[in-house]
């Protein structure tokens, strides 16, 4: 009986909108998203504490959200928001998440595929 509990357990202690820790995060050219502070995102998914996937509303585009250092609270989150450069600021590598009243600085904002797992609502 415990083995049975064991992985209903971990499943429902996973956050919900965190993905299968990839073994490297996506990589690529530096980019910034114009007016993300005014449109912001539509989905998005935790990956592990190094970063997030996020799906943009300005131009429905995947991109992955490096966090340096490591965001300890960001593996657990619920959820995070981001502070950009003012209301109507772009997303780019010196924009901020806040996880649970941690501020974790971006590194890096590049274009980033599908997150591993993901799947769309039918």
């Amino acid at each position: 009986m415990r083995l049975l509990l064991a992985p209903l357990i971990a499943a429902l202690a996973t956050p919900a909108l965190a993905v299968p820790v990839a073994p490297q995060a996506p990589t690529g050219p530096e980019v910034s998203i114009p007016f993300f502070g005014e449109d912001g995102w539509s989905d998005y998914r935790i990956d592990g504490t190094r970063g997030i996937y996020l799906l943009s509303k300005t131009d429905g585009k995947w991109y992955y959200l490096h966090v340096q250092p490591d965001c300890a609270r960001l593996a657990q989150a619920q959820g995070f928001s981001v502070d950009t450069a003012g209301p109507g600021g772009p997303l780019d590598n010196k924009a901020a998440i806040v996880v649970e009243g941690q501020r974790c600085l971006l590194s890096s904002v590049t274009r980033s595929p599908v997150p591993p797992g993901y799947k769309t609502a039918k």
